[in-house]
């Protein structure tokens, strides 16, 4: 069981890994990419160049990087949720105790299965602070964040949580019908 964790934690930091990686390059090297973090582009208000002085697009750029890396950090957050949801699950699944017993417990982990609906919140309120510098950003980050936090949460309730909560009320059933013989 905890080896199984164990490889799902890996397999989380090598996908954060990724998400970095990814929205990193996209950010450097693809123009579309880069203006979904940004209102403007370089040719519109002017270059970014070592030279220029403290100018409208050195901070467009600047915010532009503050909120890419808000992004890819709620990004983080939502797959460690996601990770620690699974972690919760697998204890329930595998640790020792009766149907009735792990039933308690996944209804006391209830919490766990929200906690990507609280990062996306988080990123919805982050996403605030953004917008007096960037409003499209900050849309971007709303908008994804809550998204993710969605989607994420119903992952967890629908794939891990209703199949065994299921699976245990048929063991407990089987248990109760068997004592009333």
């Amino acid at each position: 069981m905890k080896g199984k964790v164990l490889v799902t934690f890996v397999l989380l930091i090598i996908l954060g890994a990724a998400v970095v990686v990814g929205v990193t390059y996209g950010f450097n090297n693809i123009p579309e990419f880069k203006q979904l973090f940004s209102a403007s582009t370089a040719e519109t208000i002017g270059n970014v160049g070592p030279e220029s002085e403290e100018t409208l697009a050195r901070r467009g750029e600047f915010t532009a990087k503050i909120s890419m890396w808000i992004f890819i950090f709620i990004t983080i957050l939502q797959m460690a949720a996601l990770w620690i949801g699974y972690a919760v699950i697998s204890n329930i699944r595998n640790g020792k105790g009766d149907p009735e017993f792990k039933l308690k417990n996944l209804e006391n982990a209830e919490v766990f299965f929200d906690i990507p609906l609280y990062f996306g919140l988080f990123g919805t309120v982050s996403a605030f602070l953004v917008m007096t510098f960037s409003p499209q950003s900050s849309r971007l980050i709303a908008y994804s964040s809550t998204l993710i936090g969605i989607i994420f949460s119903l992952v967890l309730r629908i794939t891990l949580q209703y199949p065994l909560r299921r699976s245990l009320m048929r063991e407990q059933y089987e248990q109760n019908k068997d004592a009333d013989k």
